[in-house]
């Protein structure tokens, strides 16, 4: 087993499916959560659970750039989401501070606009796009704008009406999943839809206006992205197909409308394509030169180096350790990976190599009840 030693101490917080009779999906954890649990890895390794915040069903946690923020988002779809606002204090614990009721079903992301005054929050449910005015604090204030994200015609599309039907009918309508600012636009890829949405920022209206759709494969179904920090590239995860998709940016006369994201390369997170498995979080290294794809199903993290025009090599499939892995942290020193396995409700620690990009495993697990999402702030 290999070792683990950090520059520091990291707090994180981890959120954990409290109720799972009112998701989309199913998970199959043997227990709920209680919210938000607060969590210490110490550079030894070791593992200290330090509070847990109660709260339904914490999906996503997106800090806010002053750091004394953050905002817990609520999944459900018995009811319209909420994006819940926590104060930071010193010692890291939570202090609520606000809600945002958002317009739709199964809030799953919120993205902060570069000048922190204006925050897209995507309802997955019901494809409803939320544009929301944000306090110099980082409250979230008045609703600028709400629509439904959608591109079929009427009568070639329809909204799911309960979660079996979600499970067998994914892509009978839109499903938004994520946002992202990039110069003067935003993409939401949608995976109902097969496509990522491409939309004008007005940043002094402060509003979206829909200019592009790009089309991805018939039933890849697009989930999450990542932007490389330096390349005018970006990855877009496909959820139904298991595979990454590389395409470069384009700025280019910014005036005109065109598409901006063009596919360049498609690369596989899997070995056996046959199987059950869904791609989840991606992201990127510290230094970006490495991406790390989660793979529910297969039970693993695919792990590809990134080459000097942006685009990938596999060069790894890890186990996970435990079942359904819906999401991963890496420290911010780059030296340690944890994967939050959802069905096994395990947090399982591994050693990063900064230079390879390659894990191992380092025997150290936490029980964990139902983890989705993991932060470091």
């Amino acid at each position: 087993m290999a070792d683990l030693a950090l520059d520091q101490d990291y707090t994180f917080y981890v959120g954990t499916y409290s109720d799972m009779d009112v998701l989309a999906h199913q998970p199959y954890a043997p227990t709920e959560g209680q919210g938000i649990h607060i969590v210490t890895l110490k550079a030894d390794g070791t593992v200290v659970e330090n509070d847990a915040k109660p709260i339904l069903n914490p999906a996503v946690l997106i800090p806010h750039p002053n750091g004394s923020l953050l905002y817990a988002i609520v999944e459900t779809i018995k009811s319209t989401g909420m994006v819940v606002q926590y104060g930071i204090d010193e010692d890291r614990k939570l202090q609520e501070r606000d809600t945002f009721f958002a317009s739709g079903k199964s809030t799953c992301y919120l993205a902060l606009s570069p000048e922190h005054d204006i925050a897209i929050v995507i309802n997955y449910w019901d494809a409803l796009i939320d544009v929301v005015e944000v306090e110099p604090d980082g409250t979230l204030g008045h609703t600028v704008q709400s629509f439904k994200q959608l591109h079929r015609k009427p009568g070639r599309w329809r909204q799911v009406e309960y979660r079996e039907d979600h499970w067998e009918n994914r892509q009978v309508g839109p499903h938004a999943h994520c946002a992202h600012f990039w110069h003067n636009w935003v993409f939401i890829p949608d995976l109902g839809e097969n496509a990522v949405f491409q939309y004008s920022y007005d940043r002094n209206a402060k509003r979206l206006s829909l200019d592009q759709v790009i089309h991805f494969e018939p039933g890849s179904g697009p989930r999450h992205m990542a932007m490389h920090p330096k390349l005018n590239i970006c990855y877009v995860s496909n959820e139904l197909f298991n595979t990454v998709c590389v395409a470069k940016l384009d700025s280019s006369d910014p005036e005109e409308s065109k598409e901006r994201m063009i596919p360049i390369q498609y690369v596989s997170t899997i070995e056996n394509r046959d199987q059950v498995s869904y791609v989840s979080e991606i992201k990127l290294s510290p230094d970006a030169r490495f991406l790390y794809v989660s793979n529910r199903g297969d039970d693993s993290l695919a792990i590809f180096a990134v080459q000097d025009d942006g685009q990938l090599k596999r060069i790894d499939i890890v186990p996970t350790g435990g079942k359904f892995p819906r999401h991963f942290a890496i420290t911010p020193c780059g030296k340690a990976l944890i994967a939050a396995n959802q069905d096994s409700s395990t947090l399982v620690i591994f050693s990063r190599d900064v230079e390879t990009g390659l894990i191992s495993a380092t025997g150290r697990s936490v029980t964990m009840p139902a983890p989705n999402y993991i932060r470091f702030v």
